[in-house]
């Protein structure tokens, strides 16, 4: 097909995480086919640092006419043939699809989280896992102030999610793009509709070998340390490893970290390894003999599992969300019941005395990487996309 322009639109969030590297990764990877560049707002810039800003910071979530100017002026000299959104949301506002709806341009949306069905966009209500306004009632948000702890906060999001629905976005965006089967089944059941909806998976390159086995290694938790990781489960489940036997290395930062260092410290043989940059998390990948993924809400995809299986590192995961196709139990990694604390143990202990085994199934999840999981794959479901979109009659999009 022919090279297009495509806007990249993207709201980043206070804190760096992998739905924005995910952004950049898209970017690089469509950038030897097609002319990418990006539109970037933030929450930071968005509550600003006076006054006026943070009082209007309300109204603006609803429609930013700034933003909207600005996106006139971005097309207008850029002359994009599409938008691929990533997130608008709080930063950039409802107003970016109001703007692409009556430019006509055609949107692309990737789903990163379930934004659209929760508030949070976790699934997650004070540390526990809740669907309870994925149909488009979000009274519950409102009434147990399920985003940071405030009813103001989860009720003014609610109103935004409300308007959105009202103006009929499911039907007005072009294609969304799920990571998962898993995650287009609950966005089905959100509401969008099943034409309108595709699943690419995620990538991911390995730029060297990987490194060799690690058998007596460490077991290794690599995520942002927030509830809905997993973290205070994986630390019940360890308790019931022989102290001594392996370490559990915990890499990452996050807002739950303090709690998990408190809960660990009853605990033997538990390192936290702090935020790791790519050297860092190079060291804990050649140290550890295989990998822990206890999240507790459905994962829209888990790019820790390619990430495990580039150095042929099997996992243990909880059987949930994208985690529960991914993962073939027994062969690349193994499956607990979500909640299941002493099969969680169970299975760790089963990969720490099983050394081959743990080695054997890293070499599957590596072989799985390659066969499924490659760039030229992902670019080629992508092209495929875009194609049928500008296949469509104009009838199509007249209908907004």
């Amino acid at each position: 097909m022919r090279r297009l322009r495509i806007l990249q639109v993207f709201n980043r969030y206070l804190h760096y995480g992998g739905e924005e590297a995910s952004v950049f990764r898209i970017g690089d990877a469509l950038q030897s086919r097609h002319d990418v560049e990006y539109f970037f707002g933030s929450t930071t810039d968005f509550f600003g640092t006076n006054l006026f800003k943070y009082l209007s910071a309300p109204l603006r979530a609803f429609y930013d006419p700034q933003v909207a100017a600005r996106l006139r002026r971005y097309q207008e000299v850029g002359r994009f043939d599409l938008w691929q959104i990533h997130n608008v949301m709080p930063g950039l506002s409802p107003s970016v699809y109001q703007t692409a709806f009556r430019l006509k341009i055609p949107v692309v949306h990737f789903l990163h989280n379930y934004r659209f069905g929760c508030v949070n966009g976790l699934f997650l209500n004070h540390g526990k896992p809740c669907q309870r306004c994925l149909g488009g009632n979000f009274w519950p948000a409102f009434t147990t102030a399920c985003w940071h702890d405030s009813r103001l906060v989860s009720g003014w999001q609610s109103l935004i999610l409300l308007k959105l629905r009202r103006r009929n976005i499911f039907h007005k965006i072009d294609r969304w793009i799920a990571l998962s089967e898993s995650q287009k089944d609950i966005h089905l059941k959100i509401g969008i509709p099943s034409d309108r909806i595709s699943v690419v998976p995620h990538f991911y390159e390995t730029k060297e070998p990987p490194p060799p086995p690690c058998p007596q290694g460490a077991v290794l938790f690599l995520a942002r340390l927030s509830p809905e990781k997993g973290g205070q489960q994986l630390l019940h489940a360890w308790a019931g490893i022989a102290p001594g036997s392996r370490e559990l290395w915990i890499g990452g930062a996050g807002p739950e970290e303090a709690l998990l260092r408190e809960q660990a410290a009853s605990l033997k043989s538990i390192k936290f390894l702090g935020f790791l940059d790519d050297e860092g998390r190079k060291k804990a990948w050649a140290g550890c003999s295989f990998a822990v993924i206890p999240s507790i809400v459905p994962e829209t995809f888990g790019m820790i599992v390619l990430e495990a299986w580039a150095r042929q590192r099997p996992v243990v995961a909880f059987r949930i969300g994208a985690l529960a196709e991914t993962v073939e139990d027994g062969v690349n990694g193994l499956l607990v019941e979500p909640g299941n604390i002493p099969a969680l143990t169970q299975a760790i202990k089963e990969l720490c005395v099983n050394p081959e085994r743990t080695r054997k199934m890293g070499k599957a999840g590596w072989e799985k990487l390659q066969a499924y999981y490659q760039k030229s794959r992902w670019q080629s479901q992508m092209d495929k996309i875009y194609q049928e979109l500008f296949l469509f009659s104009g009838s199509d999009k007249i209908s907004r």
